[in-house]
């Protein structure tokens, strides 16, 4: 059934991506509905722990010395109990001000449910070490991908606006 008019909904992540950009590290999520969503800024500790998960090795950033994320990788059957515990992860907001998204993660506390916002790298890091689902919500989704179109779209117009400004009327440059 699908939602109520003017409701979000939250899109199943079906993959999480550690990659290493220019920018830094970004997690890189493949959603149900076939779209990516990425969340930039990721600290590189994070990024080596889900490698970790991932790949079965940490990324040589520490000399040789592991994190707490990539620690628990090997250590989750001793916080099984709190892993248990876990739900769900959904990313849910955006602080347009600071540019940092949210996440809300929930523990079932025996029928009480508890819900912490959390920074997202984090609260995703512990889903998937738990094996819980995480969800991205719908409308950071296509925020997202409108923001890109736009970005590109005035890329495209200043490439194209440096090629008209460097042309005379029959197609020669000016030259100085």
């Amino acid at each position: 059934m699908p939602p109520p008019p003017g409701r979000d909904v939250k899109l199943l992540v079906e993959e999480v991506t550690p990659k290493l950009t220019d920018a830094g590290y970004v997690l890189e999520f493949r959603l149900e509905d076939g779209r990516v969503f990425r969340l930039y800024g990721i600290p590189p500790e994070v990024a080596s722990g889900v490698n970790k998960m991932k790949e079965g090795y940490s990324y040589e950033i520490f000399a040789n010395r592991e994190s707490v994320f990539d620690a628990l990788v090997d250590l989750r059957e001793f916080i099984k109990d709190l892993l248990d515990k876990i739900d769900r992860v959904v990313i849910s907001e955006l602080d347009y001000n600071t540019g940092l998204y949210t996440a809300e993660i929930e523990f079932n506390l025996g029928g009480i449910v508890l819900r912490k916002r959390m920074i997202p790298s984090h609260a995703i890091y512990l889903a998937l070490l738990a094996g819980k689902p995480i969800y991205v919500s719908k409308r950071l989704v296509d925020e997202q991908e409108m923001y890109e179109l736009e970005m590109m779209r005035l890329e495209e117009e200043e490439e194209g606006e440096g090629e008209e400004e460097g042309e005379g009327e029959e197609g020669e440059e000016y030259g100085p």
